[in-house]
C-alpha cells in the first residue's frame, strides 16, 4: 500500500496555483502507479478516483479562501515607517584658545642625499640639545616633525642634487616660553604657528553645551510631534558629534628665512575656537 501525504508549505491567494499544480502531479502519480499494478481495478472503481480527487483538491479550495488575518490588516511596518521623523539640533560656544603649536623648519641642499641627511640630523640634534632641557609636560612639549630628502632637477630634467627639510615642533600652553625657545634655536626658522584648544578645554566646552543641545533636540521633537497631530513620541536613535572650528593657522612672513645672531621672540596672539555639538536622530510619533 502506498501512502500519499500532502503538506503545503505556503498559504494565501498567491500560493493557490502552485498548490493546484502540485495536487495534480500527485494525482497523476497515483493514477499511473495503480494503473501499472491493477489497471482494471482502478477503472472499474470511479468512486475511488473521485474520493481521491476530493481529498487532494480540498486544500486548494481552502488556500483560495481569504485569510482574515492578512487581508484585512495593513502591514505593521507600513504604519510605523510613516510615523518616523528625522531631526537634528545643535549648540555652540566660543572658547579662548589655550594651546600653541609652533613648527620650526630647516632646509639643506647638496649633491649627495646622505650628505644632506647628515646636515639635517646635525641641525636637529643641536636644536634638541637646547629645547629638551626646557620641556615641561603640558606647558612646553618638544617633538620632531617630518623629515624629507628629495631629488633636485635641473632644466634638462636630470637630477643635479638633493634637497632636504626637517621639522621640530614646539607646543603647549606656555606661549611665552615657546616663542622664546623658538628664537634661541640655531639654524631653525618658524614655518607655521597654530592656535587651538587643549584637550581639557575642548572637553569642558563640549560638556557645557551638550546639555543645551539635548534640550533643544527634545523641545523640537515634542513640538514637531504635536504639529503632526500626535500626542507623544519615542526616541529611536540619536548620534552625537562634536567638532572644533578654529580661526586657522598663521604662516609668518619670516618663514623659511634664517634668523640672525640675536633674534627676538616670535610674537603670537591667541584667538578663539568655536565648539559645536550636533545631535541627529529619529523619533517614532504615536
Amino acid at each position: 500500500m502506498v501512502r500519499y501525504t500532502l503538506k503545503p508549505n505556503r498559504t494565501g491567494p498567491d500560493s493557490s496555483l502552485t498548490l493546484l499544480a502540485f495536487t495534480m502531479r500527485v494525482f497523476l502519480s497515483v493514477v499511473l502507479t495503480h494503473s501499472r499494478k491493477e489497471p482494471m481495478t482502478l477503472i472499474s472503481k470511479p468512486s475511488m478516483a473521485l474520493a481521491l480527487m476530493t481529498t487532494l483538491l480540498g486544500p486548494v479550495a481552502f488556500a483560495q479562501g481569504p485569510n482574515p488575518s492578512t487581508s484585512q490588516m495593513p502591514h505593521a511596518g507600513y504604519a510605523v515607517a510613516h510615523q518616523v521623523l528625522h531631526l537634528s539640533a545643535s549648540a555652540q560656544t566660543e572658547v579662548a584658545q589655550d594651546w600653541l603649536v609652533m613648527s620650526l623648519s630647516v632646509q639643506k641642499e647638496g649633491l649627495q642625499a646622505p650628505a644632506v641627511q647628515k646636515q639635517l640630523n646635525a641641525v636637529l640634534s643641536a636644536a634638541l640639545a637646547v629645547a629638551s632641557p626646557m620641556a615641561k609636560p603640558v606647558a612646553l612639549e618638544v617633538r620632531t616633525g617630518e623629515m624629507n630628502v628629495s631629488p633636485r632637477y635641473g632644466r634638462d630634467g636630470k637630477i643635479n642634487g638633493w634637497v632636504g627639510t626637517a621639522q621640530l615642533v614646539l607646543q603647549g600652553r606656555d606661549a611665552e616660553q615657546i616663542a622664546t625657545l623658538a628664537a634661541r634655536l640655531p639654524e631653525m626658522t618658524v614655518s607655521r604657528i597654530e592656535w587651538r584648544l587643549s584637550a581639557e578645554q575642548k572637553n569642558a566646552a563640549e560638556t557645557r553645551i551638550q546639555a543645551e543641545a539635548v534640550a533643544r533636540f527634545q523641545t523640537r521633537a515634542q513640538a514637531l510631534t504635536q504639529q503632526f497631530g500626535f500626542s507623544a513620541y519615542t526616541l529611536r536613535e540619536v548620534r552625537v558629534n562634536a567638532q572644533e572650528a578654529s580661526e586657522g593657522s598663521v604662516m609668518p612672513r619670516m618663514a623659511m628665512v634664517q634668523m640672525d645672531e640675536t633674534p627676538a621672540a616670535v610674537p603670537t596672539m591667541a584667538g578663539k575656537s568655536r565648539v559645536v555639538v550636533n545631535l541627529t536622530g529619529s523619533i517614532a510619533m504615536r
